[in-house]
């Protein structure tokens, strides 16, 4: 332990912290991904209550988020601050996971009733992992080049993870059996994998997330008020949420009806699968260049740029008719090249906020100031499935029937246009971002500052 710097992580921390980021990613793009499809194809839910269900769950879940967060800040056990909720917390966000796949016998009405406990409880206690975990990354170095390395490896990890759902949950559900009884396996599956990723996580983070001396709780513990000042008085932190916001409206709403594009307007679903794995698998260098283009043109220009790159795969697949697969499917693969530099990054840039939220009001809230991006990233979430879900019960989508005109031309403006516009809203938010670094701090800030 000699040879370890105080204030920074080693690379075997960083390591087994990012699993964290394939455990939380596996099951929230198994959910994003596939939920809808599993209530309305599956489980025989229908679409408007599909979107009914999650506008209420969601917003309920985001604002437990801010809660989680300030609840996090003030926790101090002998396991620390944020593991306990990763150690203890994981189990049951995989066994409210499997649930949420389960397609129990009921009516109608007892279908939506168990459709919405469930996901409210999946979404409540993901709050309860996923708030401290991500919190932890302001928590694991004090150098602002190590945390934008640390949150990209966590982001990262959410590569591999999505391409096991989307490239392998179809398939795993037709091994075992289709229907119920596939997914239900797969979740199973899958919750067991995200468990030990979990703990793997927790193990990487001991020396860093430690108890507070309790001589010094009055410090450890500002009354909750002091707490939410260190979100309302942090300008660059709420831009960035405004930002993250469209953004994650952007890529919910696209998720949700991607199954449905290629299956009914391209008439090809297999397609979808493939897309996934091929975009994914070679947006791989994308996560290593993250922090060298962050130290070079700093962490909002890798923000700005790479939500300006996206526009143009967007608008191929807007304006390129049906029949052009080979357009649509090269575009569709581009967009998901160029995600991390437009989604990855916000988690880099959480640390720079905490820093300034502690310089404005005195307080260290990791937990407080990053469970204001996840508010963000689940009310984004909540916007894009409610759009999709709403829209497409209004239009008359018939689950499993060839749609007509109208519902197809509805799929593409989901898939396509709306992404588009809310890519252009974050372009223009992010001109007025800013956090200047402090005098007297140029070892660190230098850096890490990042100039409008």
């Amino acid at each position: 332990m000699s040879g370890i710097k105080p204030g920074l992580a080693t690379k075997s921390e960083i390591i087994r912290y990012s699993f964290g980021g394939f455990g939380s990613n596996v099951l929230f793009f198994l959910q994003l991904s596939f939920l809808m499809y599993f209530y309305t194809d599956v489980f025989g839910v229908s679409p408007a209550a599909v979107g009914t269900l999650f506008l209420g769950v969601r917003i309920l879940d985001a604002l437990f988020d801010p809660v989680m967060g300030m609840l996090s800040d003030r926790m101090n056990t002998r396991w620390g601050k944020y593991r306990p909720f990763l150690i203890f917390g994981s189990p049951l966000l995989a066994a409210v996971t499997i649930l949420l796949f389960t397609a129990p016998q009921l009516d109608a009405s007892g279908k939506i009733v168990y459709a919405a406990f469930t996901y409210l409880c999946y979404s409540l206690i993901s709050s309860v992992v996923n708030v401290p975990y991500h919190s932890l990354t302001a928590v694991m170095s004090k150098d602002a080049n190590q945390t934008t390395a640390i949150a990209s490896a966590k982001q990262f990890m959410a590569l591999p993870a999505q391409i096991v759902v989307t490239a392998a949950v179809l398939p795993m559900v037709a091994f075992f059996g289709s229907g119920r009884q596939g997914w239900l396996t797969t979740a199973v599956i899958l919750g067991i994998i995200a468990v030990a990723s979990f703990w793997i996580c927790a193990s990487g983070v001991k020396r860093h997330d430690v108890q507070s001396d309790p001589r010094h709780a009055e410090h450890q513990h500002p009354p909750l008020k002091t707490q939410l000042s260190l979100i309302v008085q942090n300008k660059p932190l709420l831009i960035l949420m405004f930002s993250m916001f469209l953004n994650l409206a952007a890529t919910t709403t696209n998720s949700t009806v991607a199954v449905y594009f290629w299956q009914y307007n391209v008439n090809n679903v297999q397609l979808y699968s493939q897309i996934s794995l091929w975009g994914l698998l070679l947006s791989t260098p994308m996560y290593a260049m993250i922090p060298y283009f962050a130290k070079k043109i700093g962490k909002r220009n890798v923000f700005l740029y790479g939500s300006l790159a996206s526009v143009v795969p967007t608008l191929i697949i807007l304006l390129t008719p049906y029949e052009n697969v080979l357009v649509l499917f090269i575009a569709s693969i581009v967009k998901t090249v160029l995600g991390p530099f437009s989604g990855a990054i916000v988690w880099a840039m959480i640390p720079d906020c905490v820093e300034y939220g502690k310089r404005k009001t005195g307080i260290e809230g990791a937990g407080t100031v990053t469970s204001s991006i996840v508010f963000v990233n689940k009310l984004g979430s909540a916007i894009g499935g409610v759009m999709a879900g709403f829209i497409l019960g209004a239009v008359g989508y018939v689950a499993g029937q060839v749609q007509n005109p109208e519902v197809l031309r509805v799929i593409l403006y989901l898939y396509a246009g709306v992404p588009l516009i809310a890519y252009i809203g974050t372009i223009v938010a992010l001109q007025f971002y800013n956090i200047s670094p402090p005098k007297g701090d140029d070892e660190r800030s230098a850096e890490s500052a990042i100039h409008a």
